[in-house]
């Protein structure tokens, strides 16, 4: 097994493979070392045996969270993730539009979509921390709900400065309706980090508008298409996309191992 100081690894078995990283972010958020699983290949009857190599060097590292994310075809490995106490969090589509330049955005949406300004900050803020409510770190009943509402306004804060990704805010009459965390790959592909309505201005119109405004900014960019990531529980926006024309990608399970007393 290699390991290294930033708390990645690889273990090659005959059995099994595996391979994580460090969610840093999510380790500063919960003041112990987070892993996550980025590839599991269980190839043979050892690979459980195998597998508590991988446990020995999280339980040193003092790690209370591990996580995984599978294609949702991958039962074998699933199995053995919920044989060594992972249980299953949510299902997730990536959602993707394809061929961006060649597709018809509509009529002007009346929003004003801008480059978020320190002064925005507060505002998209709040937003991050009442907006989030399918997703992971809320739907754990293990997990304190407000640790994933201060975790999403980190990560919209982090975009503020961050070196390659970039925060939009969607604007009607003046105030911050939207916002979306962006970030444009070499290929042409612009990715959709995280997005979200104000909850006080769901259920009017805004999330259409909203994304068909995004659409036209990354079309004027020159992307060639959009990926984004959700929670198959998000059914409304999920819809959304599905409205919009985006190809619905095959689904992933995730997977949460806790430890013991990590949360009281």
């Amino acid at each position: 097994m290699a390991g290294s100081d930033d708390a990645s690894g690889v273990l090659e078995k005959p059995s099994l493979s595996l391979e994580w990283t460090e969610a840093p972010w999510d380790s500063a958020l919960f003041g112990f070392p987070v892993l996550q699983i980025g590839r599991i290949e269980a190839r043979g009857p050892a690979a459980g045996k195998e597998f508590a190599e991988f446990e020995a060097y999280r339980d040193r590292l003092g790690c209370g969270l591990v996580s995984c994310r599978l294609p949702h075809e991958r039962l074998k490995e699933s199995m053995l993730l919920e044989a060594r106490g992972f249980r299953f969090i949510e299902m997730v589509y990536h959602p993707e539009m394809e061929n961006l330049q060649a597709y018809d955005v509509g009529a002007p949406t009346g929003l004003v979509v801008v480059r978020g300004q320190r002064s925005d900050l507060p505002a998209v803020q709040e937003i991050a921390e009442r907006a989030f409510r399918n997703e992971r770190f809320h739907m754990d009943p293990r997990l304190d709900p407000a640790m994933g509402d201060r975790r999403y306004r980190n990560w919209a804060t982090s975009s503020f400065s961050h070196p390659s990704q970039e925060l939009h805010c969607i604007r009607d009459d003046e105030r911050v309706r939207a916002f979306f965390v962006t970030e444009m790959f070499a290929d042409g592909t612009c990715y959709w980090h995280l997005n979200a309505v104000a909850p006080d201005a769901q259920g009017k119109g805004y999330g259409w508008r909203a994304w068909r405004a995004m659409m036209q900014v990354a079309k004027d960019a020159g992307a060639k298409r959009i990926r984004t990531c959700i929670a198959a529980r998000n059914h409304r926006v999920l819809n959304l996309y599905c409205r919009l024309g985006f190809r619905i990608s095959p689904p992933q399970m995730t997977f949460h191992w806790i430890k013991e007393g990590a949360f009281g």
